[in-house]
């Protein structure tokens, strides 16, 4: 009875460990959105960061500058106003054949030309100095307009309908007629309180996902402590002997649920691209927003990926392979060059409780990346550098430097 009941308890333990391994990499993969989305999506300043290169990207500057072009003429109405103006010449006798033809063709050739010179002086504001500025500028009010098409909390500041988010273009219009003026355009006075936008997103899963943010939004900060403390627990209750097997384990669910976060985007991409944003904003447009906008959870899942690599990496060198082994004696070779003198009581006591110390230095980092408000690929590799040093100093303090015999 009593090696039937230690075999139970040993397989629930087994069972609760895989458990605790598979709840780590589900909690790090929404972690990982729930935070992206915090700090990118619903973050002003980040997401203005974030948006402000595209006003350097060709692509974008082209399809502005198209978008200022259509508002202007559409105000102008060039075409009506060539109309009459050939109307009131139709009344004129004594015509040849050929001014006839010039007058019937002046409307056609006056919206030519005047569409020529606006699209010339919105693209000399796209490509402008100020261009960067306005773009930030309409951004951060747009951006009013996103928070409340993911949350559910309409500002009335920004125009949201039909899955669609827009910037104003309305102080690009103000430059563009200041630059239609300057070149002695003489309806360029028309180029007055004008209102535009600009569709930077279309979708019609926006409203769909209002809940689902909410829900991210609060919940975050649990999400991260969660996987965390599955992580440790996994470790924890594996026991002496298991729990190097469960620290691969845990690395293994983290980058699986990386690689399942990195399909997921593709897909979405492919999905939005194809069927999401086909009927207002331009497919170049369009892949340039998304991908842009999406930037920094590519970064956030790639340095994760990486610690988990990391992890794994120091699971298997602790292991009792043979690559294992020959880069513990190497480095035990390298680190006693550097000890020096008889254990003291310092050095005594981190070598009996080495591997806590250990644990400790792991978990420090683990939270220290878990609780910085924005970390970034930066912050990633200083926290695992420092904690690298950690674990160095630990094994130069464990251990007195050996003293060689005379034959060796």
């Amino acid at each position: 009875m009593t090696g039937d009941s230690g075999g139970r308890v040993r397989l629930v333990r087994r069972i609760a460990v895989v458990l605790l391994v598979v709840a780590t990499g589900l909690f790090t993969l929404t972690a990982v959105v729930a935070g992206y989305l915090r700090a990118e999506v619903l973050d002003t300043d980040h997401y203005v960061d974030t948006m402000a290169p595209l006003a350097d990207d060709p692509v974008v500057q082209n399809a502005v500058a198209d978008a200022l072009t259509r508002t202007v003429m559409a105000r102008l109405d060039v075409g009506s106003e060539a109309s009459g103006l050939v109307e009131s010449v139709d009344d004129a006798e004594n015509r040849g054949p050929l001014v006839a033809a010039l007058v019937r063709s002046l409307p056609s050739m006056l919206v030519a030309r005047s569409e020529e010179l606006v699209r010339d002086a919105a693209t000399v504001v796209v490509r402008s100095d100020a261009f960067p500025r306005l773009w930030d500028a309409a951004n951060r009010q747009a951006h009013r307009g996103l928070v409340a098409a993911v949350t559910g909390v309409d500002t009335g500041v920004v125009r949201i309908a039909d899955g669609v988010i827009s910037i104003s273009l309305d102080q690009m219009l103000d430059e563009v007629g200041d630059e239609l003026d300057s070149r002695g355009f003489a309806l360029a006075d028309r180029v007055v309180d004008l209102r535009s936008e600009f569709v930077i997103i279309e979708s019609d899963e926006l409203a769909m996902a209002q809940r689902a943010v909410r829900l991210l939004d609060r919940t975050a900060i649990v999400l991260e402590v969660a996987a965390l403390a599955c992580a440790i627990g996994a470790v924890l209750l594996a026991g002496n002997g298991f729990q190097r097997r469960a620290v691969l384990g845990v690395a293994a669910s983290v980058l699986m649920a990386m690689v399942v976060l990195a399909v997921v985007l593709l897909i979405a991409r492919d999905v939005y691209l194809d069927h999401g944003a086909a009927h207002v904003i331009s497919a170049e447009v369009a892949r340039t927003v998304f991908d842009t906008l999406l930037l920094p959870l590519r970064v956030s899942m790639r340095v994760v990926a990486v610690l988990g690599a990391l992890a794994a990496l120091g699971a298997f060198l602790a292991g009792p392979s043979a690559p294992a082994a020959w880069v513990r004696t190497t480095a035990d070779r390298v680190l006693d060059r550097l000890r020096r003198g008889e254990r003291g009581p310092v050095s005594g006591f981190v070598a009996a409780n080495i591997g806590w110390l250990r644990y400790a230095v792991l978990i420090a980092a683990a939270t220290v990346l878990v609780f910085w408000a924005y970390p970034t690929a930066r912050v990633a590799v200083l926290i695992a550098v420092v904690a690298g040093v950690a674990l160095l100093a630990l094994e130069i303090v464990a251990g007195p430097r050996r003293v060689l015999s005379p034959d060796r």
